[in-house]
Protein backbone atom coordinates (compact mmCIF):
# COMPACT_ATOMS: atom_id res chain seq x y z
CA UNK A 1 0.00 0.00 0.00
CA UNK A 2 1.13 3.63 -1.07
CA UNK A 3 2.75 5.47 2.04
CA UNK A 4 0.00 8.16 3.27
CA UNK A 5 0.68 11.82 1.65
CA UNK A 6 3.56 13.48 3.90
CA UNK A 7 4.50 10.39 5.44
CA UNK A 8 8.24 11.52 4.54
CA UNK A 9 7.99 14.36 6.53
CA UNK A 10 6.70 12.92 9.66
CA UNK A 11 8.20 14.37 12.96
CA UNK A 12 7.08 15.14 16.76
CA UNK A 13 8.10 18.92 15.67
CA UNK A 14 5.64 19.05 12.87
CA UNK A 15 3.25 17.07 14.72
CA UNK A 16 3.46 19.48 17.84
CA UNK A 17 3.30 22.21 15.47
CA UNK A 18 0.03 20.47 13.58
CA UNK A 19 -1.40 20.20 17.24
CA UNK A 20 -0.87 24.22 18.15
CA UNK A 21 -2.55 25.05 15.08
CA UNK A 22 -5.72 22.77 16.23
CA UNK A 23 -5.95 24.53 19.29
CA UNK A 24 -5.59 27.85 17.71
CA UNK A 25 -8.58 26.81 15.48
CA UNK A 26 -10.93 25.51 18.58
CA UNK A 27 -9.86 28.11 20.59
CA UNK A 28 -9.37 31.17 19.09
CA UNK A 29 -10.69 31.27 15.76
CA UNK A 30 -13.61 29.32 15.74
CA UNK A 31 -15.07 31.04 18.91
CA UNK A 32 -14.72 34.17 17.55
CA UNK A 33 -16.77 33.33 14.54
CA UNK A 34 -19.50 31.50 16.59
CA UNK A 35 -19.72 34.80 18.45
CA UNK A 36 -19.36 37.05 15.48
CA UNK A 37 -22.44 34.98 13.75
CA UNK A 38 -23.95 34.78 17.36
CA UNK A 39 -25.92 31.50 15.69
CA UNK A 40 -25.26 27.62 16.40
CA UNK A 41 -23.32 25.66 13.72
CA UNK A 42 -24.83 22.93 11.82
CA UNK A 43 -21.41 20.94 11.56
CA UNK A 44 -20.75 20.74 15.29
CA UNK A 45 -23.69 18.52 15.62
CA UNK A 46 -22.78 14.26 16.01
CA UNK A 47 -26.20 13.84 13.65
CA UNK A 48 -29.48 15.89 13.01
CA UNK A 49 -32.50 15.62 11.50
CA UNK A 50 -33.53 17.62 8.61
CA UNK A 51 -36.29 19.49 11.07
CA UNK A 52 -33.47 20.27 13.40
CA UNK A 53 -31.13 21.63 10.39
CA UNK A 54 -34.06 23.95 8.98
CA UNK A 55 -34.44 24.72 12.48
CA UNK A 56 -30.90 26.15 12.85
CA UNK A 57 -31.09 27.35 8.95
CA UNK A 58 -34.08 29.48 10.01
CA UNK A 59 -32.56 31.38 13.32
CA UNK A 60 -29.96 32.42 11.18
CA UNK A 61 -30.23 36.13 9.69
CA UNK A 62 -29.34 36.50 5.63
CA UNK A 63 -26.16 37.93 6.99
CA UNK A 64 -25.40 34.97 9.30
CA UNK A 65 -26.25 32.43 5.95
CA UNK A 66 -23.80 34.49 3.92
CA UNK A 67 -21.39 34.08 6.70
CA UNK A 68 -21.48 30.81 7.61
CA UNK A 69 -20.91 29.61 3.61
CA UNK A 70 -18.08 31.81 3.29
CA UNK A 71 -17.03 29.87 6.30
CA UNK A 72 -17.50 27.01 5.51
CA UNK A 73 -15.84 27.39 1.81
CA UNK A 74 -12.52 28.77 3.69
CA UNK A 75 -12.22 28.27 7.26
CA UNK A 76 -13.89 24.90 7.07
CA UNK A 77 -11.96 23.70 4.09
CA UNK A 78 -8.45 24.86 5.62
CA UNK A 79 -9.10 23.36 9.51
CA UNK A 80 -9.56 19.89 8.28
CA UNK A 81 -6.65 19.98 6.30
CA UNK A 82 -4.71 20.71 9.55
CA UNK A 83 -6.23 18.54 11.67
CA UNK A 84 -5.89 15.55 8.83
CA UNK A 85 -2.18 16.10 8.82
CA UNK A 86 -2.11 16.50 12.54
CA UNK A 87 -3.73 13.14 12.68
CA UNK A 88 -1.93 11.27 9.80
CA UNK A 89 1.65 12.57 11.25
CA UNK A 90 0.81 11.47 14.68
CA UNK A 91 -0.29 8.18 14.11
CA UNK A 92 2.74 7.26 11.59
CA UNK A 93 4.59 8.60 14.51
CA UNK A 94 2.78 6.29 17.08
CA UNK A 95 2.15 2.88 14.87
CA UNK A 96 5.44 3.40 12.54
CA UNK A 97 5.16 0.04 11.38
CA UNK A 98 1.13 0.02 10.79
CA UNK A 99 1.13 3.05 8.44
CA UNK A 100 -2.03 2.35 7.04
CA UNK A 101 -4.15 3.50 10.06
CA UNK A 102 -2.48 7.00 8.74
CA UNK A 103 -5.08 7.00 5.83
CA UNK A 104 -8.45 7.19 8.29
CA UNK A 105 -8.07 10.73 8.90
CA UNK A 106 -8.34 11.19 5.30
CA UNK A 107 -11.90 9.53 5.55
CA UNK A 108 -12.69 12.23 7.80
CA UNK A 109 -10.75 14.45 5.52
CA UNK A 110 -13.56 13.40 2.83
CA UNK A 111 -16.67 12.78 5.44
CA UNK A 112 -15.87 16.69 6.47
CA UNK A 113 -15.97 18.37 2.93
CA UNK A 114 -18.63 16.34 2.04
CA UNK A 115 -20.45 17.72 5.13
CA UNK A 116 -19.13 21.32 4.31
CA UNK A 117 -20.75 20.93 0.73
CA UNK A 118 -24.40 19.85 2.09
CA UNK A 119 -24.21 22.85 4.54
CA UNK A 120 -23.15 25.33 1.89
CA UNK A 121 -26.12 23.81 -0.66
CA UNK A 122 -28.67 23.46 2.31
CA UNK A 123 -27.33 27.49 3.00
CA UNK A 124 -27.59 28.52 -0.74
CA UNK A 125 -30.85 27.31 -1.16
CA UNK A 126 -32.70 28.38 1.89
CA UNK A 127 -35.77 29.37 2.16
CA UNK A 128 -36.09 25.87 -0.41
CA UNK A 129 -35.78 23.56 1.72
CA UNK A 130 -33.56 20.04 0.82
CA UNK A 131 -34.57 17.03 2.79
CA UNK A 132 -32.75 14.50 1.29
CA UNK A 133 -29.59 16.63 1.24
CA UNK A 134 -30.11 17.50 4.82
CA UNK A 135 -30.13 13.67 5.84
CA UNK A 136 -27.23 12.82 3.55
CA UNK A 137 -25.18 15.72 4.99
CA UNK A 138 -26.07 14.25 8.37
CA UNK A 139 -25.43 11.41 7.91
CA UNK A 140 -21.48 12.64 6.78
CA UNK A 141 -21.64 14.74 9.71
CA UNK A 142 -21.92 11.42 11.99
CA UNK A 143 -19.29 9.59 9.59
CA UNK A 144 -17.37 12.35 10.22
CA UNK A 145 -17.26 12.58 13.71
CA UNK A 146 -17.32 8.71 14.48
CA UNK A 147 -13.90 8.50 12.63
CA UNK A 148 -12.68 11.46 14.76
CA UNK A 149 -13.29 9.24 17.82
CA UNK A 150 -11.72 6.23 16.29
CA UNK A 151 -8.62 7.74 15.94
CA UNK A 152 -8.45 9.80 18.79
CA UNK A 153 -9.31 6.38 20.33
CA UNK A 154 -6.14 4.74 18.92
CA UNK A 155 -4.70 7.56 19.14
CA UNK A 156 -4.36 7.32 23.01
CA UNK A 157 -3.85 4.09 23.02
CA UNK A 158 -0.94 4.77 20.79
CA UNK A 159 0.27 6.71 23.77
CA UNK A 160 -0.19 4.39 26.02
CA UNK A 161 1.79 1.96 24.28
CA UNK A 162 4.79 3.94 23.62
CA UNK A 163 5.20 6.10 26.72
CA UNK A 164 3.40 4.76 29.52
CA UNK A 165 4.11 0.82 28.88
CA UNK A 166 7.47 1.38 27.01
CA UNK A 167 8.38 3.36 31.04
CA UNK A 168 6.92 0.25 32.79
CA UNK A 169 9.27 -2.44 30.83
CA UNK A 170 12.07 -0.12 31.59
CA UNK A 171 11.74 -0.48 35.51
CA UNK A 172 10.91 -4.41 35.19
CA UNK A 173 14.21 -4.86 33.22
Amino acid sequence: MTKPPFAKFASLKLSLILFLFVIIFNVLIFPFFAHAKNAEPIDIHFAYSPEKAYELINSYSEATRESYMISEMTLDVLYPVVYTLFMSISLILLFPSKEKVAWLPYLVFASDLIENTGIIVLLYNYPKELYNLAIITSVFSTIKWLLALLILMIMIIGLVRKFVLKSQKGQLD
